[in-house]
């Protein structure tokens, strides 16, 4: 048998390893016989004198039980110990997740409440120079009719001018309505959306 037969007849031998490992040991062997035929040895006797492939491989395979039966112990013990130290870290690690979700519910309402608080003041400057403008309009007739003609002018450009802020503050206000409630919406998604992959994962 020539090298190259010994060789490819021992890869197919140890086809069930990994291929990295079945190169490694391949090559191992290439080596010796290599370096038989080096020492001056036909290449025929040298392949003979590894042995032949069948023991070959039964001698590479019965050097691995060992390795192999291993690895399905280590995932479920692993299991095992990761359910066990849950249990038992399960006094301290409980009341500190709920009071990250305790502080974290209490930052989202106070900023809820802050969001809030500004939007209900924007309407209700909006509001105020709408009805300064209203006030100042009907001043400036009473004002005029009495014959109070500066006073009159006076507060017409100040009505008209608190008109003005109130129609570009009416913009701003139904703008940040608008963000508001996308913003709301997106929470109540981003919320229901928490629910639905843990029934997800419970299913």
């Amino acid at each position: 048998m020539t090298k190259k037969e010994f060789l490819s007849a021992l890869s197919r031998g140890l086809s069930g390893l990994p291929r990295r490992e079945r190169e490694e040991r391949v090559s191992f062997y290439r080596e010796m016989i290599d370096d038989r035929i080096e020492e001056g040895m036909p290449e025929p006797d040298a392949v003979a004198s590894v042995g032949t492939v069948e023991g070959t491989v039964a001698q590479i395979l019965a050097e691995r039980p060992a390795v192999v039966s291993e690895t399905p112990k280590k995932s479920g013990g692993g299991r095992v110990w990761v359910i066990i130290l849950l249990v038992l870290g399960f006094p301290v690690w409980f009341p500190l997740l709920l009071s990250g979700f305790a502080i974290l519910f209490s930052v989202f309402v106070t900023a809820a409440s802050v969001i809030f608080s500004l939007f209900v003041a924007l309407w209700a400057v909006d509001v105020a120079f709408a009805a300064g403008a209203v006030g100042g309009v009907g001043s400036f007739f009473v004002l005029l009719f009495t014959g109070q003609f500066a006073s009159a002018f006076f507060t017409l450009g100040a009505g008209l001018i608190s008109g003005g802020l109130a129609i570009l503050l009416f913009f701003g206000a139904v703008a940040a309505t608008k963000g508001l409630w996308r913003g709301i919406a997106g929470i109540c998604r981003w919320i229901v959306g928490l629910f639905k992959r843990k029934e997800k994962y419970h299913d």
